[in-house]
């Protein structure tokens, strides 16, 4: 089937300097900033001709365990950049900071998702597990806890499910904190309704292991306030 791609009107002429208007010249455009690397894709950072700095990210074929996720769930499989399209325009419609959509693509296939591609701006600042490992005032890690859990709840009342919430996928900046890497984010359907308790543990998990104090979790489920009172207490007492 013949690929399809779509670019935002405002990024067309900007994309085209560079070569990049088409779908088969994102799915083989290379840079010397590769961020991720793997059998199934890859993910660039791409300087255009105008000093805009983009991020192509690609791949090749759909795993199995995301596949059948999505038939667990009673969704259509799809591949994992058409989901982060899919994610990064409800963000802008939650008003939540992420990277801006500028272009995405797919080749279909007939039963299996095919090669997709997604183009995004870059969305500077710095992530939360970063931030937790300088020699912060208490003053400071409270606000970027805080916002963490405020950036979160804001998706979970959405009522989507992100598994791949973790601290350096939290990006502090002035304002509201943003979040990346959105490929797996989905609407809760079906036996997933609900992913927040576990979404939530390993994230509290991480938190711990990053040097957070009791006080530092119970700063982020204040924020994040939707997790039920049972929830919270089993968190915090693994926090010590």
């Amino acid at each position: 089937m013949a690929a399809q791609l779509h670019i935002a009107d405002d990024w067309r002429d900007a994309l085209a300097a560079a070569g990049l208007d088409l779908f088969e010249a994102l799915m083989l455009c290379e840079s010397d900033r590769c961020f991720s690397m793997h059998g199934r894709g890859q993910t660039y950072r791409i300087e255009l001709p105008g000093g805009e700095a983009v991020f192509v990210k690609r791949n090749y074929s759909t795993s199995l365990k995301d596949v059948c996720t999505d038939l667990w769930s009673l969704r259509a499989p799809i591949a994992p950049c058409v989901s982060e399209a899919r994610a990064l325009k409800r963000m802008a419609e939650l008003d939540i900071v992420a990277p801006r959509l500028i272009a995405w693509g797919q080749r279909p296939r007939l039963a299996w998702p095919g090669a997709a591609v997604v183009v995004m701006t870059e969305l500077t600042g710095q992530p939360l597990d970063q931030f937790l490992h300088t020699d912060s005032d208490e003053d400071a890690r409270r606000a970027a806890l805080t916002a963490a859990g405020e950036v979160t709840a804001k998706i979970y009342r959405a009522k989507l499910s992100w598994p791949d919430l973790r601290p350096k996928h939290i990006i502090l900046r002035d304002g509201p904190a943003g979040v990346l890497d959105l490929a797996r984010m989905r609407p809760a359907r079906g036996l997933a309704r609900w992913p927040l308790a576990k979404q939530v543990r390993r994230f509290c998990a991480r938190l711990k292991d990053l040097g957070c104090t009791r006080g530092d979790i119970e700063t982020f489920l204040d924020a994040l306030q939707l997790a039920p009172t049972k929830l919270q207490r089993e968190l915090l007492a693994r926090s010590g």
